[in-house]
């Protein structure tokens, strides 16, 4: 029962899992799957296929870039962990992180996380999810009572996002701006950065993850503006329902926090209905300015562990400084899909 990498031939094969899985996985929409796990060396999705071809388990690995401390760090995200054979998925874990030794999981299925126990992966507390015009997701199994109640409080709790502009300080508007680009230019980078811990991806890795032209989703990618200089950048996951602040980088939190809500401001400009945004903070000073416009913390805490194979990795528990962003991995690449036919955007 050899692991194989995933290629578009194995799709079949793929399908024919997802639904043995019972699950509505993105694994099942090819112009995803082929662009996400089968053009770039630094993203696959591991198979354990039979000798027939069949799938019994899968486990994507995503090799990320990471600034610590200074130095540069590789971690593997891992993602699309399904198994219909006990033991399969396990082999495939130790299989990605012999490839990729330190690893990260942020949110993570209830067996992600007995298998990543076992191997005393640390948990980082602070990195905290927040949310403007809550969606109230309905849950599987929640009665028709819970369900009404959730659909009144999305006509009667939540406003258009533009109502929330005011919240922005004068002074903040006249230094601090954004402009929308359609491609990802090297002078958006941030070389000097204050964060103890933050992602920082090639240009090759942009212009793959974020592209703006996509068929499956929809990446908005702003330029952060301080008094007319390039302060850092903001790429927001947009769907009829919701924004994500899918990455965003800068020089200085403030600013960045200040160019994160500037951005979502102007995509949500011309709605005619209430938008859910999310995004993840752990800075405090960047915390309290979302807090300020109207952002609301969730709980719990969505789960942020860090391993290897052998136990824990050398990263401090200290999450102030860090920056961290909602769409990592394929957090913000959930079925439906914007061409999916469920789905349609202008």
């Amino acid at each position: 029962m050899p692991i194989i990498e995933y290629n578009s031939e194995y799709f079949d094969a793929l399908c024919k899992f997802v639904a043995q899985v019972g699950i509505n996985l993105g694994l099942a929409h090819r112009p995803f799957v082929d662009h996400y796990y089968a053009t770039k060396d630094w993203c696959r999705l591991y198979l354990y296929v039979t000798d027939d071809g069949n799938i019994l388990a899968t486990y994507g690995l995503e090799r990320m870039r990471f600034e610590y401390n200074r130095c540069e760090l590789t971690m593997g995200f891992g993602e699309n962990f399904y198994s219909i054979q006990p033991g399969a998925g396990g082999v495939l874990f130790v299989h990605g992180h012999r490839i990729c030794p330190i690893g990260l999981v942020y949110g993570g299925s209830a067996s992600t996380h007995r298998l990543i126990r076992a191997r005393h992966w640390m948990y980082y507390s602070g990195v905290r999810v927040y949310t403007l015009n809550d969606d109230y997701a309905v849950r599987t199994g929640e009665g028709v009572f819970r369900k009404l109640v959730k659909s009144v409080a999305r006509e009667v709790t939540r406003s258009r996002v533009s109502k929330y502009e005011s919240r922005i300080p004068a002074v903040v508007l006249k230094q601090i701006s954004v402009r929308e680009e359609k491609e990802y230019t090297r002078d958006l980078l941030v070389l000097d950065s204050p964060f103890a811990l933050r992602f920082t991806p090639t240009l090759d890795y942009l212009e793959w993850r974020y592209n703006t032209s996509l068929s499956f989703a929809r990446y908005r990618l702003f330029r952060i503006l301080q008094r007319g200089r390039t302060a850092g950048y903001t790429v927001i996951n947009e769907s009829p329902a919701k924004l994500i602040i899918a990455h965003c980088d800068g020089m200085d939190p403030e600013a960045l926090a200040y160019g994160v809500l500037l951005s979502i401001l102007e995509v949500a400009r011309q709605d005619f209905h209430p938008r859910c945004v999310v995004l993840t903070s752990c800075h405090p000073h960047m915390q309290n300015i979302y807090q300020q416009f109207g952002f609301t913390m969730q709980h719990p805490e969505r789960s942020f562990c860090v391993g290897t194979l052998e136990g824990p990795a050398n990263i401090a528990q200290d999450t102030s400084s860090w920056l961290v962003n909602y769409d990592w991995g394929d957090n913000g690449l959930r079925p439906p899909f914007l061409d999916q036919p469920q789905y349609a955007i202008s």
